[in-house]
Parts: C-alpha cells; sequence; structure tokens
C-alpha cells in the first residue's frame, strides 16, 4: 500500500509552470547539488574540487582533470558555471598555450561524446576549443607581437629576456621564421648569441628553415644556422655539415661552425668523399619515399626558403610528393656545387632544378638556363635519358627542347642500334614529352635516317590527327550497357566508342589519338581484363591514359587489386545513375591531364601538317611517312586544318589523296572557292605522280558530272576540271578487269 505524498492536479500543475519559467535557475541548482555531493565520491575528487577555480586556466585545469579521472557529470557541471563565453581574447591564447592543442581538443570532444539536445553536456565546448586556438594561432602569427619578442631576446632585463624567450616557444614555425631573419640580419655577436639562445626552444619547428638556411645561407647566418643544428642536434643537417666541416665550404668560420656541430652531434669529421656519400645517402633515402624531415609523412607540407640576398623566409603549402622533390633538388644542387662533382651530380641537379620549375610553375632562372646551355648535345642527350628512366617529364621536356634549340647532329647519335634518347622520347608515354621530342626534330631536320625515326611518322599523324573532341572508349561485353556509358561520355562532350570484347578495345583505344579515358567492364572478353589492362599499358599512346574498371559488386575486390598495381586505374562499381557516373569520370580527370585544351590540339594539328607538307615538299628520311597518308582524308574536313590538309594531298601522291580532292570538289555543299582549290590540287596531283583513280571511281565522277545538269555554272566549272584532268592522260587500270571509261556524254 502507497502512503507517500500524492501532489494534487494544481502542485503539479505549479511545478511544471515554475519549470517552463526558470529552466537555467532548475539546471543552475542541480549543478551545485552535483558538486557538493560530488567531493564525497573520493578524495581525489575532493581534492579537485578544493582547488581555487578564480582564473580560467584553474577552471580548465579543474574540468580537464576530472575528466581524465572519469567523472564527466562533474566535469560538465563546473563547465556549465565556468562562464567560458566570457573569456577575453587574451584568456582564450593563454589557455592554448598552456594546455596545448591536445587537452583542448579533448575537452571539446565531450560535446561530441555527449551529444545535443535539452539536456547536452559541455554544449558549446567545440566552439569554445576553436576560438582559443584560433586566436592563439593569430596571435603566433601577429607580426607586432612577434617583432617585440624578438626584440625582448636582447633586452637588458634578464627578466624581460627570460619572459621573451617562454613566449617564443608558444609561437611555433612563425616565431622561428623571424627569429632566424632577425639573426640573419643582426651584425652584433651578443644580439645573435641571445636570438639563438631564445630559438632552442622551438624545435622541431625550426628544424625545415635551419635546412633552409645552410643550403642557401651566406656568411654568419649560415655558420650560426650551423651551430643550432648541432645543437638541436637536427638529422637532415648532416649532409651540409659534413661537406663544409671536409672543407669543402670557402668560408673557415663556416668549417669550424661546421666541426663543432658534428662533435654536438657524437659524430667523427668526415673526408670528403664521406661527404659526398652522405649527400648519396640522404637522396637515396628520399628517393626511397621517407619524409623529408624524418617523421611520418602528410598529406601536405610547408616548404620553406631563404633569400640570401633579402634575408627572408618564404613557405608554401606542397603536397608530400612535390616537397619530395623540392628536398632532392635542394641536395643535388649542393653536392653539383662541391668541388670535384661527378657529370652524374650535375645531371641530377639539372633534371630536378627543372622538375621544381614545374612544381613552382615559375620559368627557370638564369644561372640554371646558363648552365643548361652549356652543355653539349652529348650530355644533353644523357640527361635526357636519366630524366626519361627516372620518369622526371618536366627535365625530360626541358632537355628535349635544348637540343632542338642546339641545332647539331650529335642529337642523333646512338649507340649501336639503339635509338638516340631524342627519337626514343618521341615514343615517350608522355604526350607533351612526344610533342617536344617531335618539334625538336623538325627544327634539327635531318636528311638521313637514324636509330629510332620510325616513331617519327607516328607522331606526326598523331598530331594532324589530334583537332576535335576528346576520345572515350566504353567496353562492355554487353553492347547495350556499353552504348549506355558511351552516350552519357558523349552529354560530358567526349566523342566516345562503344566497344563489345578486349581485341575491339585495344585496337580502338591504340588508333584514337586523342584518347582521354576509358571505362572498362569487368565482365569484359576476348581477352579478359587483365589481358586488355596489360596490353594498354604496354603501348606507349595508352600506357597512362586514365582507366576506370567498372564491376558488379561480387568482382569489385578483384578489380580493386588490378588497381593498386596501376596508378592510372581506379576501380568502382557500375554506374546506374548520373551522379554516379559524374563521379567516376571526376576521378578519372584527377588523375591525368586530358590531352590538351582544343585550342592546344588544333594548334598542333595545323604544325604537324605544316611539317608533313614540307617534309613532303624538300624530301625526308622517313620511309613509313606515307602510312599515314589516310589521316588527310579527314583533317581536310577541318575547318581550322583546310589549308595545311590541301597542301598535304597535293603532294602526298597516292591514291586516296587524289580520291579525296576529287570528293571534296564533287560536294556541293562545300564553298566553292575550297572545291575550286581541291580541283587545282587534284590537278597538281595528277600532274606529278599519274592518275590513281580507279575505273569504278571514274565512272562514279561521270555520273557526278551528269547529276549537275540543273546545277549552277559554278558547280559544272568544277566538275568539269576534274574530269578534263582525268581526260587529258591515259587511264592506267590499276587491276585486271578495270577499263577505262569512254568519254562524258
Amino acid at each position: 500500500m502507497d502512503l507517500g505524498f500524492v501532489p494534487s492536479r494544481w502542485t503539479r500543475g505549479i511545478v511544471a509552470l515554475l519549470l517552463i519559467a526558470s529552466p537555467q535557475a532548475f539546471a543552475q541548482s542541480a549543478d551545485e547539488a552535483l558538486l557538493a555531493d560530488a567531493a564525497l565520491r573520493g578524495p581525489a575528487v575532493a581534492a579537485v574540487l578544493d582547488v581555487p577555480r578564480e582564473t580560467p586556466a584553474q577552471q580548465v585545469l579543474a574540468m580537464l582533470t576530472l575528466l581524465d579521472l572519469g567523472e564527466q557529470d562533474v566535469a560538465a557541471a563546473l563547465w556549465n558555471s565556468s562562464g567560458q563565453a566570457d573569456f577575453d581574447d587574451d584568456s582564450c591564447a593563454a589557455l592554448a598555450a598552456k594546455f596545448g592543442t591536445a587537452r583542448l581538443l579533448q575537452l571539446a570532444r565531450q560535446e561530441t561524446l555527449a551529444g545535443e539536445g535539452p539536456g547536452a553536456q559541455f554544449a558549446g565546448a567545440r566552439a569554445f576549443v576553436d576560438r582559443c586556438l584560433k586566436t592563439a594561432s593569430e596571435r603566433a602569427r601577429d607580426p607586432q607581437r612577434l617583432a617585440k619578442l624578438i626584440a625582448d631576446l636582447n633586452d637588458p632585463t634578464n627578466a624581460v629576456r627570460r619572459a621573451a624567450r617562454v613566449d617564443l616557444a608558444a609561437t611555433g614555425t612563425a616565431g622561428a621564421a623571424a627569429g632566424l631573419e632577425a639573426l640573419a640580419q643582426s651584425e652584433d655577436e651578443a644580439e645573435r648569441a641571445n636570438l639563438m639562445l631564445g630559438l632552442t626552444s622551438l624545435q622541431p619547428e625550426i628544424e625545415p628553415l635551419l635546412l633552409a638556411a645552410l643550403a642557401d645561407g651566406k656568411g654568419h647566418f649560415r655558420r650560426d644556422a650551423a651551430e643550432l643544428a648541432g645543437y638541436l642536434r637536427v638529422e637532415s643537417a648532416r649532409p651540409w655539415l659534413a661537406a663544409a666541416a671536409a672543407g669543402l665550404s670557402d668560408e673557415p668560420a663556416m668549417v669550424t661552425a661546421a666541426i663543432a656541430a658534428l662533435q654536438k652531434m657524437n659524430l667523427p669529421v668526415p673526408t670528403p668523399q664521406e661527404a659526398r656519400t652522405l649527400f648519396r645517402n640522404e637522396l637515396d633515402r628520399l628517393e626511397r619515399g621517407v619524409s623529408p624531415d624524418h617523421r611520418p609523412a602528410a598529406e601536405a607540407y610547408q616548404w620553406w626558403t631563404f633569400d640570401p640576398n633579402g634575408n627572408k623566409y618564404a613557405a608554401r603549402e606542397l603536397s608530400a610528393a612535390d616537397v619530395q622533390v623540392m628536398a632532392i633538388a635542394r641536395l643535388t644542387r649542393s653536392l653539383a656545387n662541391l668541388p670535384g662533382a661527378a657529370d652524374e651530380d650535375r645531371k641530377s641537379f639539372l633534371i630536378y632544378a627543372y622538375q621544381v620549375s614545374q612544381v613552382l610553375g615559375i620559368e627557370p632562372d638564369e644561372e640554371l638556363q646558363q648552365f643548361a646551355t652549356s652543355l653539349g648535345p652529348e650530355q644533353l642527350g644523357e640527361t635526357l635519358e636519366k630524366a626519361v628512366h627516372e620518369d622526371r617529364v618536366a627535365a625530360a621536356i626541358a632537355c628535349a627542347k635544348l637540343l632542338g634549340q642546339q641545332a647539331n647532329s650529335e642529337a642523333f647519335r646512338a649507340s649501336g642500334f639503339q635509338a638516340s634518347p631524342l627519337a626514343a622520347a618521341v615514343g615517350h608515354a608522355d604526350r607533351e614529352l612526344r610533342y617536344v621530342a617531335l618539334e625538336a626534330i623538325m627544327k634539327l631536320a635531318p636528311q638521313t635516317t637514324f636509330a629510332g625515326a620510325s616513331h617519327v611518322p607516328l607522331a606526326l599523324w598523331e598530331f594532324a590527327a589530334g583537332a576535335g573532341a576528346p576520345q572515350a572508349v566504353a567496353a562492355s561485353s554487353i553492347a547495350i550497357r556499353g552504348s549506355d556509358w558511351a552516350g552519357q561520355l558523349r552529354e560530358k562532350g567526349y566523342d566516345a566508342t562503344p566497344t563489345t570484347s578486349g581485341s575491339q578495345t585495344l585496337a580502338v583505344a591504340i588508333e584514337s589519338p586523342r584518347l582521354g579515358l576509358m571505362l572498362i567492364d569487368s565482365d569484359i572478353g576476348r581477352p579478359l581484363l587483365r589481358e586488355v589492362v596489360f596490353q594498354l599499358r604496354s603501348h606507349y599512346r595508352t600506357r597512362r591514359v586514365p582507366i576506370a574498371v567498372l564491376s558488379s559488386l561480387p568482382n569489385l575486390d578483384q578489380s580493386r587489386r588490378i588497381a593498386e598495381r596501376d596508378e592510372w586505374l581506379i576501380a568502382a562499381p557500375r554506374p546506374y545513375e548520373p551522379v554516379a557516373m559524374a563521379e567516376i569520370l571526376d576521378q578519372l580527370n584527377k588523375l591525368g591531364s586530358p590531352p590538351g585544351s582544343p585550342e592546344q590540339r588544333t594548334k598542333r594539328a595545323v604544325q604537324a601538317l605544316t611539317w608533313i607538307g614540307q617534309l613532303l615538299e624538300n624530301g625526308h628520311p622517313y620511309d613509313e611517312l606515307l602510312r599515314g597518308a589516310s589521316v588527310l582524308e579527314e583533317t581536310v574536313y577541318v575547318p581550322e586544318l583546310v589549308e595545311p590538309s590541301l597542301r598535304a594531298l597535293t603532294i602526298i601522291g597516292t591514291a586516296g589523296s587524289q580520291q579525296t580532292l576529287v570528293d571534296l570538289a564533287s560536294q556541293d555543299f562545300q564553298p566553292i572557292e575550297l572545291r575550286e582549290r581541291a580541283a587545282a590540287a587534284f590537278a597538281t596531283s595528277v600532274e606529278r605522280f599519274g592518275k590513281q583513280l580507279t575505273a569504278a571511281e571514274v565512272h562514279r565522277q561521270y555520273d557526278r558530272y551528269n547529276a549537275s545538269a540543273t546545277a549552277d555554272e559554278a558547280t559544272q566549272q568544277v566538275l568539269g576540271r576534274v574530269l578534263d584532268v582525268i581526260e587529258e592522260k591515259k587511264f592506267h587500270a590499276k587491276n585486271p578487269g578495270d577499263e577505262a571509261p569512254g568519254l562524258r556524254p
């Protein structure tokens, strides 16, 4: 039997109204009651609650300690009563400096763990922590504050200097850069000593800046950087310290500082050869993908450089791959500048210097250009070969351009029957390198054949056919599926071709001069998927074409295993919605660059056709040049390519070229001026090479003339001129049974 008090309906209503009217008051009372009872949970909690909580730092410390003890509800009660919303910016920055990012993020995570809603704990913790970290970051980068801290490092009062060192330690990379710049600008020994003392508390942030100083600094600043690197035991500074200590520096003070630094690191003074070995070991380490600063690899880095002329640092945000290139370039430059550098070292320096220009998007500096132009064709060819071998395409392109500018036939010199590096580059997988190497060979204009000459005609016709929309292949053994994918690709601006077998896919892909991407169904057959991918990657034109293998869910894991071994290939489920197809295309476009912009491809097509015309006119050493002549049958109908195509058709002398000219002259939808030029070109071709039309083609031309009885006079004149050319010379039958037609009616 329940004998407890049962409140009346009126009493319950009053309590409900009070709760609605003042929820904060009741919440505050609940927090106070919780804190009062929490001291009874144990001596540790009681000790925390007994500590004064008058400052923001004391309040946050109490909350974090309670969280460490597992008393989340007590910490939440303290949070609710802390008044953190009223903390000023100075307090927020001080909290970030005192507790650090990790501890504050522990506080922010409590809001996520506790959830949201009316009863949520730690409400606003994430926003508060974000404010603290943001304020601290802004303070650390504030130039005026940094300048004052740097100045205080040389204050006459010891207490001020000590406080400045403590505050500078919390400024991170920004403070390190400001302090080192002040060190570079100072000429006073005592001043620099105080600055260096303050900078010692900024490890590891200072390490990449010290490397920049050792590589690019001069005079006392480089010496001071060596001293700091030794004191802080910066492992990645060893090559520069070793080179200076071995006497490979022309600054005696730097030699002394480097020896002292190595001694602090418990390392012996190396010989010059040992110093070079240290550089090469570091290069090998970086080329194997080890992080430039010996720490675990990150997605992005800040890359620091030092300008000795202005005594200023500069930073760029770069990917891990780009930072690897920059770090290797810095090492190769220093190694190449050492006395007695080997030819291999100078080649590496040139290669990575050009790669740096690509990474930074800048033109090579004058010093680099002078060094490159001082090399002969043999050295440039060897550097080109090394760049291609190491897949440093930007450097290979630069070397190919330089070979073209030198106009020296030595560029074609090869060992034995092997193609020269320049000729081999015309058959490289990278489209840009192929074009630049082709351009260089056209400038050199060889008059006799050479090893690797067969690459040239293939490249000429490839670029001649390069104008137009980018091409794509959609391969599936189920025709309707491949056609659907091709249709979606056409909507995205691709000239897409569906294929239904592996062999057809290979043939279409290799013959597509503007191939931008491929979609291949995992169920493709004749041959199977793995063989198709292998053969595509074996051909230079398709080696780097982005491919998406589209799979059923049971086959997706198998497709992903193929993708793991191919950086230009992705595996994805078959797309059934336009959104899914768009995501796949976006991924493919990120894998590799498309085959150039339409403007660039059209410009290069014009140039390739012009080169073909010049070769046909002036003579050439390319026995296989006529094999690709069928390309002209298409390019002559592209408005931008009409002029060079007509010239080439006039002088190439093939049966297909004459038929193309006759067809062009006979098409009534073409401008009459173009038709007249085609008829004149046909006459010139017949005069030079004889008539090469078949009997059937001649009969068709008579039919065209007879059908033009009601056409305009200009059309009749053009068709008549074509027949005049046909009738002027005796017809030579191509095949047994072909007979010359009679005269037109």
